[in-house]
Parts: structure tokens; C-alpha cells; sequence
């Protein structure tokens, strides 16, 4: 039996995101950015895996530059740098409907948003944590994370 190495767990994660993108949604015909918001996810959710294990720094690759750069990535500039305008700019939607490429803000201090990650299916989230200092994946139904769960959007058009 052979081994998969990083690069064939890539290639296959690639595929089967792309395979359980379902029918795409279009985009109208004026907009060129993006034909297909089912590979615009994907692209989206690959990018930000791409960080795992990079290490945090405030300012540099922290939880909204993670974002930022996985959406600019995947080809959509228009993402704010910080939590706070990322959270106002976003285009809500209910939590319980997110689907791989979707953004997730919480307030882990008070009421006030502060932290956001990207949702990557299957329940979990890759995020860039203050503590323990790298991108990683985390469970959203965690008990840390579950109750602290502010709002769910996107930056698609």
C-alpha cells in the first residue's frame, strides 16, 4: 500500500470539495469576478487551510488578515482588514445555514465582535487564535466557540 503525501491529500481535499460544491450559482452577466460561487468557496476554504500553522501576529497574520487573505485568493478584493468592518460589510446569514467559505464572528470578550474565522464545513472553522499562536481548526460546536458565536456572513457578490 502506498502513503499519500501532502500533496496528494491536497489534490484529493481539492477534489472533493470541488465534487461537493453542488449546482453553482451564478453570477449576473455583468459581473466577470466570479461565474461560480460553488468554486469561489472552495477556493476560499483551500486558501485559508493553505495558513495552517502559520503563527499569529497582531497586525500581520491574525484572525481577520487570515480572512482577508483567503478571500483575496480566491479573487474577491473588496474584504476589509479588520474584524470590526469585516463584520459590518459582510452579508449576514443565519448561522445554522453556513456552507464551506462563509465567515464566523464572535465576541470572545463582553458583546463586541472581535474574532472572526472561516467555515470550512463539517462543523469546524480554521482560524488564527491569539492563543497557542497558530492557524488551526477548531470544532464551531465547542463550548468555547458555540456561545460566543455573534454573526455568519460572506463577502460574495
Amino acid at each position: 500500500m502506498t502513503a499519500i503525501g501532502p500533496t496528494g491529500i491536497l489534490l484529493l481535499s481539492v477534489g472533493l470539495v470541488a465534487a461537493c460544491a453542488g449546482t453553482p450559482a451564478r453570477e449576473p452577466a455583468g459581473d466577470t469576478s466570479w461565474t461560480d460561487t460553488g468554486l469561489a468557496r472552495s477556493e476560499v476554504v483551500l486558501a485559508a487551510l493553505g495558513h495552517l500553522d502559520a503563527p499569529y501576529r497582531y497586525g500581520g497574520l491574525d484572525c481577520s488578515a487570515l480572512v482577508q487573505r483567503a478571500y483575496r485568493q480566491a479573487g474577491v478584493d473588496h474584504v476589509p482588514r479588520t474584524t470590526a468592518e469585516q463584520a459590518h460589510l459582510a452579508r449576514r446569514i443565519p448561522p445554522a445555514r453556513v456552507q464551506p467559505g462563509d465567515v464566523l464572528f464572535f465576541a470572545t470578550r463582553g458583546n463586541r465582535i472581535d474574532h472572526v474565522g472561516v467555515f470550512i464545513g463539517e462543523g469546524r472553522f480554521v482560524h488564527a487564535p491569539s492563543s497557542q499562536g497558530r492557524v488551526r481548526i477548531e470544532p464551531l460546536a465547542s463550548s468555547y466557540w458555540q456561545p460566543r458565536l455573534r454573526k455568519a456572513g460572506h463577502f460574495f457578490e
